[in-house]
């Protein structure tokens, strides 16, 4: 099955690249088109949040980027994040699994990691972009995973008996991101603000933060119009934009 853009833009196809997401900012620097793809079989440099590294096995994964155009309204394009989780998950529902949000950019299946996102701003000659990159595990086995991870990781394949065909799963998360994006560019996260909360795997619980480099704690009571966190402490309800979170039991050993 051939690989289509629905956004109308190229799609850039390698077999190994150190990072899609860094390719994809090389691209902004010649002002390529709203919607285009990079997509490889292997990322020898593959990164996640706060400098983390993100294991990408050739031909087991999923690693790809979309570049988006970025208006003056910047502060929108704080919610790319939910929305593209939004468009994952539903593709995952798909293969007959019950995938959860954990906040900020993951998404889980029974508890453990099956998908990052990370979405990065671009300044160019040409304007503004931000880049979404998007990595999911698609047929990796345990052994996949190194001890670290082992208890934290899981892949599409782990945990269904639907067949995963690549090209069309590419397609299929296009599509899901084309929908959610066009909707998103005129109305913003408000419309999906109750959809994204119910599939919050926070929502209700006590969680730790840490935020640059001080930690606080408090009960996660849902999320605002711009995607941030409401954190409920002994005495307020702080609004939080990023941060790494720790729940006791977030990952099923």
């Amino acid at each position: 099955m051939d690989l289509n853009n629905i956004f109308g833009a190229r799609i850039y196809e390698f077999e190994t690249i150190s990072s899609t997401n860094d390719f994809s900012k090389q691209l902004c620097m010649d002002n390529p088109k709203n919607g285009t793809i990079v997509i490889a079989n292997e990322q020898t440099k593959g990164k996640g949040r706060l400098g983390k590294t993100w294991s990408s096995i050739k031909n087991k994964g999923l690693y790809f980027s979309i570049i988006f155009k970025c208006d003056n309204n910047k502060s929108k394009y704080e919610t790319l994040t939910p929305i593209i989780s939004l468009a994952i998950t539903d593709l995952l529902k798909d293969y007959s699994l019950n995938p959860k949000i954990k906040w900020p950019n993951d998404i889980l299946i029974n508890n453990k990691k099956v998908c990052g996102i990370l979405c990065e701003f671009k300044q160019s000659p040409h304007g503004n972009f931000i880049i979404c990159g998007i990595g999911v595990n698609l047929y990796q086995d345990i052994s996949d995973f190194n001890e670290e991870l082992r208890d934290k990781a899981t892949s599409i394949s782990i945990n269904t008996n639907i067949k995963i065909i690549r090209n069309e799963f590419i397609n299929n998360l296009i599509s899901n991101l084309h929908v959610y994006y066009n909707n998103f560019n005129s109305s913003s996260l408000k419309p999906f603000l109750n959809k994204y909360t119910e599939l919050s795997s926070l929502l209700n619980k006590e969680v730790s933060l840490k935020i640059n480099g001080y930690d606080t704690s408090g009960n996660v009571i849902g999320f605002n119009e711009l995607g941030y966190l409401l954190l409920k402490t002994e005495n307020k309800v702080i609004e939080i934009s990023s941060g790494e979170v720790t729940l006791k039991n977030t990952y099923k050993k």
